[in-house]
């Protein structure tokens, strides 16, 4: 018997079509995949931004008041510097009992006193180890800083503490500052000064008048725009309720900004030196 044999089209097509629609599945799949991985990293790098710390800053650790060490965030060099203050001997026995932080005064200023530096933040640090990775477990939860030090390209820098060779910064600000000193303390205008300029401040003009102010107080000028960057830095050193606005005092002093060293300040400044706790 005769079969008559002639090949299966269908079949064949449906075999075919199956492997096209295959071959789109997987390229469809792995085009897919590649744009939710490309879109994670461009979120994670939009997200790193965001966090990115934009200026240099200066952190202080402190463990049961004392100071431990504090940190330089120095953007520009992308460069972290760990200055040991383990070793310094600070009694901070009774420190809250009997240093008037004349009322509002930031305690971070306090510090700022002893180290001659001021203090973007401080933070109380629970442990005795500055290594790379207690502190970045401990920044973790405060973005800019991990993610800063988690950058391969910093540079890592540990060091003792030296009062003679404290870091400076160049002016980075272009908002020209005014420091006056109300009170019958000498010498606190320049000792305020040279902890600002630390910071990046531009300090234009020292002087003094017998106004004897309770209360120090900040005065800018709102058209100022060069000082918004500066009234940011300013508001972690100083408490708010010290800023306002006030034209005409700062075109007196042919400044942006100005500051009014009152009484508080001078009490605080005074407790310092009277404690001895000032360093040679």
């Amino acid at each position: 018997m005769l079969c008559d044999y002639r090949p299966k089209k269908n079949s064949k097509t449906k075999t075919q079509k199956k492997l096209k629609f295959n071959q789109k599945f997987i390229v469809s799949s792995i085009l897919v995949i590649l744009i939710i991985v490309l879109s994670f990293f461009a979120l994670k790098i939009e997200f790193v931004k965001f966090y990115q710390l934009k200026e240099n800053e200066r952190v202080l650790l402190l463990k049961d008041q004392k100071p431990i060490a504090y940190l330089f965030f120095n953007v520009n060099n992308k460069q972290v510097s760990v200055t040991d203050l383990r070793e310094i001997n600070f009694d901070v026995d009774n420190l809250d009992q009997t240093a008037s932080f004349a009322g509002d005064l930031n305690k971070t200023l306090f510090y700022a006193f002893f180290l001659n530096t001021v203090f973007d933040h401080s933070y109380d640090y629970d442990q005795t180890d500055l290594s790379k990775d207690n502190l970045l477990a401990f920044f973790k939860d405060k973005k800019p800083y991990h993610f800063f030090l988690q950058d391969r390209a910093v540079l890592w820098r540990e060091q003792a503490f030296d009062s003679k060779n404290s870091m400076l910064v160049e002016p980075v600000f272009d908002c020209p500052v005014a420091i006056i000193n109300t009170t019958t303390e000498s010498g606190l205008a320049n000792s305020l000064a040279s902890m600002l300029e630390k910071s990046s401040f531009s300090i234009i003009k020292k002087d003094s008048n017998a106004d004897n102010l309770a209360q120090t107080k900040i005065f800018y000028n709102p058209k100022e725009e060069s000082c918004g960057c500066l009234l940011d830095k300013l508001d972690k050193i100083f408490p708010p309720s010290l800023v306002s606005i006030n034209e005409t005092e700062t075109l007196n002093h042919r400044a942006a900004l100005v500051i009014y060293i009152g009484k508080d300040l001078a009490d605080l400044y005074n407790f310092f030196i009277s404690k001895n706790l000032q360093l040679e």
